[in-house]
């Protein structure tokens, strides 16, 4: 039977290899940017596709009724693969330098990152089928769906959601034991918040991972660091995560950094940027 470890290996060595995951002399905005590494090797953990949780993610309150389980992606879904990537020195460090301004490492992975994320998902679509089991990345698919305000997606009947989409990486990674949610709504996990999440629905009975810990702030010291961190306005230590309010921050980032964008100052400077917070 496949197992984590050798999933983790696998995707680890791809992580390494690529050449979209360093800073190219096409994408690079001063030269000293050039070769420098986005994500460092990625944690990989999973999930059973029966788990209840799936169900739960539906409620209005988490992700909603857009999102589909495991098994209304794929038939044959008997797991799911998710893998954090956490994002490299050079991006953290250099987005911790200032509070607003946000630093070319952290636009280059929130941009071209995410491009190579998708790519990832995809080579473990490839990976899986070249081990003659069916496999499925939902984020990286043309069905993919999400809203970030009401109103403005027009494939969306519902138009009061503010937030949702059809398949959540982050409450996917929660599911199968990544790490549990902070007050930015980020996933901390034993490397930290800082950094993103892919995954893949597989057709295999893999060997799940733990999920060791019950509550889905547990991680979370409320310590209100990154809401003091937040240009936006976006967090508070009663309230939470306002995604409107983050969403219209980052669009101003996106005319400012055109044709790139981000913030993420919630994940840096932050007792919970690189590994799970002591209490």
């Amino acid at each position: 039977m496949i197992t984590v470890e050798q999933i983790q290996a696998v995707l680890a060595k791809a992580f390494r290899e690529s050449s979209h995951n360093y800073v190219s002399e096409q994408m690079a905005l001063v030269p000293e940017d050039v070769g420098e590494r986005l994500y460092d090797d990625p944690i990989v953990k999973i999930g059973s596709a029966d788990d209840e949780l799936w169900q739960e993610l539906k409620r209005p309150e988490v992700v909603g009724h857009l999102f589909r389980a495991p098994k209304e992606w794929l038939a044959s879904a008997r797991c799911v693969v998710s893998y954090f990537a956490p994002f490299s020195d050079f991006v953290v460090e250099g987005n911790g330098r200032d509070a607003v301004e946000v630093s070319n490492g952290w636009l280059y992975a929130r941009v071209e990152g995410q491009a190579f994320l998708t790519e990832m998902n995809h080579f473990l679509e490839e990976w899986f089928a070249e081990q003659g089991i069916e496999a499925l990345s939902p984020y990286a698919s043309e069905e993919f769906r999400y809203v970030f305000e009401a109103g403005t997606n027009d494939d969306i009947a519902d138009k009061s959601l503010s937030f949702t989409s059809n398949w959540s990486e982050r409450h996917v990674a929660y599911v199968c034991g990544q790490g549990t949610f902070g007050l930015s709504k980020g996933v901390i996990t034993e490397r930290g918040v800082a950094g993103r999440f892919g995954s893949v629905v597989v057709g295999a009975p893999l060997a799940t991972t733990p999920r060791p810990y019950s509550d889905v702030y547990e991680y979370c010291t409320k310590c209100g660091a990154c809401a003091r961190q937040c240009p936006g306005l976006a967090i508070s230590i009663a309230e939470g995560k306002s995604h409107p309010k983050c969403c219209s921050y980052v669009n101003e980032m996106r005319v400012r950094y055109a044709p790139r964008f981000g913030c993420g100052k919630c994940q840096v400077r932050v007792p919970c940027e690189r590994g799970i917070p002591k209490k």
